[in-house]
């Protein structure tokens, strides 16, 4: 039969056994709510029943501290964000050249084109050749269309008709467009580029176009409209045999799109005249 003592001596051990496998705060808990009130009862025996549950109370409030316990042991990390997908900003600066008169100012006759169809600048009617990055061609054909009346910022290359654009003003609807680097923008993707294909074209020179960086002949347009770029490697002399005026036919690989014909020519010649295969050995048009 138990005795008062043994009731009084089960939380005691209980405790000890707590006392090793919680922390403090639990073995507390259980002094509080069990083990004291054996020890105030005197000669009053605590039924097992009172016992068990109240350990119960412990064993939840044990639960919970294992859980908590962990998150508040956890250092705060602010949160990383992710970069956003890449998207092109000009910076906002004022270009010194919009403090004086603009350098050019006229009606723009029709885009230059590469021959792999992207456009690369205007050409106005008075002639003036504005370049342009291809990389950010979306935003000049939205922004000018061939007739439109621009005025440009910038500077210009004598004797040449190259305009080095640093602001584009549309007159015609007030927009302007701030003229990017080419390094701004990543290169575009290979399959976004046009297939080169075999083109002919024949007619008269019109306009004699140029290189915007080396200020020399690269090129030509012709009577039916179609651009025609040189290899280069072609000599100087070749470059300066070439004129308005004169009639020739040319063959080359190039892109027509809804901006218009562009080749790069391999061989040209004068009409009637013995073809020209354009490479470094090439002295002028015959």
């Amino acid at each position: 039969m138990r005795t008062l003592d043994t009731l009084n001596d089960r939380p005691k051990r209980k405790l000890g056994v707590l006392s090793v496998a919680f922390p403090p705060v639990i073995v507390i808990a259980y002094r509080t709510f069990v083990l004291d009130e054996t020890e105030t009862t005197g000669t009053r025996a605590v039924t097992r029943s009172l016992h068990d549950a109240r350990l119960a109370l412990v064993i939840v409030a044990v639960t919970l501290v294992a859980f908590v316990r962990p998150a508040l042991a956890v250092p705060f990390l602010p949160s990383v964000q992710t970069p956003p997908p890449y998207m092109h900003q000009t910076k906002e600066l004022t270009p010194p050249s919009l403090d004086r008169p603009p350098i050019a100012d006229g009606i723009v006759d029709r885009y230059l084109l590469h021959p792999l169809g992207d456009v690369e600048g205007l050409l106005l009617r008075d002639g003036s050749q504005l370049h342009f990055t291809a990389r950010a061609a979306h935003e000049l054909i939205a922004m000018v269309q061939p007739g439109d009346h621009v005025r440009v910022h910038g500077r210009r290359l004598p004797p040449s008709p190259i305009v080095q654009p640093d602001v584009i003003v549309n007159v015609t609807d007030g927009r302007s467009l701030t003229v990017p680097a080419r390094l701004e923008y990543p290169i575009p993707p290979a399959e976004q580029r046009q297939t080169l294909n075999m083109m002919k074209a024949s007619g008269t020179i019109q306009i004699l176009l140029f290189d915007h960086l080396k200020g020399v002949v690269n090129g030509v347009i012709l009577s039916d409209g179609t651009q025609v770029r040189f290899p280069p490697d072609v000599g100087e002399r070749f470059r300066q045999s070439l004129q308005q005026d004169i009639d020739v036919e040319v063959e080359g690989y190039g892109t027509e799109t809804e901006y218009g014909r562009s080749l790069e020519a391999t061989s040209i010649r004068r009409k009637g005249a013995p073809v020209t295969h354009l490479d470094a050995s090439v002295q002028e048009l015959r």
